[in-house]
């Protein structure tokens, strides 16, 4: 599987990255000082260490995506698409209530409007996603990138997500539902995120199979950019309806955070298009909030790139730890064989 994944990663010509890497000229910000400390100590120190111990590092690791970015997850119709086009100022994806896109998109802003393919992402080491290859021609086939210009920011990229949804068999087998792990390509793109938005909506505010994978494996231990939002709350005519809907959503939600006090929950909704009665000025602001944490991606970069060198350093220190262990303990059985065999002489 990995062979053929690498070569629909070749399929993409030297023309074909090249066109990939011009409509993202404008993406292309110099790495500032504590980009390249960071980059420094890992190659410098950490890699050459991790490989030297056969650490649990990823030795394929091509290092960060070229901007930072947010991820959006989410169950389908749950508003993800939308709040992108809001985000953006101007119509990028395909909205509407039935699943409408199956692949992982990547918005970047860029000087005129081009769409690529996943092979010719993933094929070009200099964007920060050729590591994915590593999960199946499946995955690299259900990626792309969409370049617009004139959108509301240029320092940073929103990635939408499939809509989590059941399906027979995905439960037991992770390949079953999409034909490639997708728990674990979350996993991928969260740790990479600079900020994370897990989307809910009124009329499914559960949890599926997938989203419970995704809260108990992928998104573990990134509370700390993790955001959960219930959106379209203004279809809501009657009070209890929503205290309905958001006890229903605490609930199920209870059952995979495991701790006293739950996350909060962002309850908000999109413009209508057209003055409303229905007194959502809360939900408004409440909308100008997740806005603004969006817009914070350029800041928790920075945040990020230490936060996650100093993980790769934990790591690395509890696997030498182990090793360091493992050598005592294996001289000191040496060291009571050899007196046994010295007896029985």
């Amino acid at each position: 599987m990995l062979l053929r994944a690498a070569a629909i990663a070749r399929r993409a010509s030297p023309s074909s990255r090249a066109l990939c890497s011009d409509a993202m000229t404008s993406t292309r910000a110099p790495k500032t000082e504590i980009q390249r400390t960071c980059d420094r100590l890992y190659e410098d120190v950490l890699r050459p260490l991790n490989l030297k111990l056969f650490g649990p590092l990823n030795s394929a690791d091509d290092g960060q995506v070229t901007l930072p970015f947010v991820f959006l997850l989410g169950n389908h119709s749950s508003g993800k698409s939308s709040f992108i086009n809001y985000m953006m100022g101007r119509e990028v994806q395909t909205t509407g209530v039935a699943p409408t896109d199956d692949s992982f998109t990547i918005i970047a802003p860029g000087d005129e409007d081009t769409d690529r393919d996943g092979p010719a992402v993933i094929g070009n080491p200099d964007l920060g996603f050729s590591s994915l290859r590593a999960f199946g021609p499946n995955m690299i086939n259900h990626t792309q990138l969409k370049v617009r210009k004139q959108i509301a920011f240029d320092d940073m990229m929103m990635v939408d997500s499939p809509g989590m949804i059941d399906s027979p068999g995905s439960v037991d087998d992770p390949l079953a539902g999409r034909g490639y792990d997708f728990s674990q390509v979350v996993k991928w793109y969260a740790e990479r995120a600079d900020v994370i938005f897990l989307f809910f909506d009124p009329d499914k505010p559960g949890t599926t199979g997938e989203t419970l994978e995704v809260l108990t494996t992928a998104l573990s231990g990134m509370d700390h950019k993790l955001h959960i939002v219930l959106n379209k709350a203004d279809q809501f005519n009657k009070i209890h309806d929503f205290a309905r809907a958001y006890g229903s959503l605490c609930w199920n939600l209870s059952k995979v955070i495991h701790r006293k006090d739950l996350p909060r929950i962002y309850t908000m909704c999109l413009p209508v298009g057209q003055s409303s009665s229905l007194g959502i000025s809360d939900l408004e602001s409440t909308r100008d909030e997740v806005v603004a944490e969006a817009k914070k991606a350029p800041v928790r970069r920075h945040e990020n790139l230490i936060t996650r060198l100093l993980d790769h350093a934990m790591l690395l220190k509890v696997h030498m730890g182990v090793l360091g262990a493992v050598q005592t303990n294996a001289s000191s059985l040496h060291r009571k064989l050899w007196g046994l065999s010295l007896i029985h002489i």
